[in-house]
């Protein structure tokens, strides 16, 4: 594998540790909140809502890594285009 210059200082080993953990206590928390919203909160929404919401939830969460990795390859063909 070759290294590419890109004119920008190199990065410290450990510098993608505090970014992961500060990622996963973000995504840790918001799990909680979404498991005390499901057992806690949904049996109380009307039915309406509650469909409303779980088409909601599921447009959202297997929508949102489909957008992702799309906007990634994206971004991926264009750096690929402009080398």
């Amino acid at each position: 594998m070759s290294m590419i210059s890109s004119g920008a200082p190199p990065v410290p080993a450990k510098a993608w540790l505090g970014p992961l953990l500060s990622a996963l206590a973000i995504t840790a928390v918001l799990v909680a909140g979404l498991i005390y919203f499901v057992v806690e909160l949904w049996p109380r929404l009307p039915a309406g809502w509650a469909l409303v919401g779980f088409i909601l939830l599921a447009v959202l969460v297997i929508g949102y890594p489909i957008w992702a990795l799309a906007r990634w390859s994206n971004r991926y063909l264009e750096k690929q285009r402009r080398q």
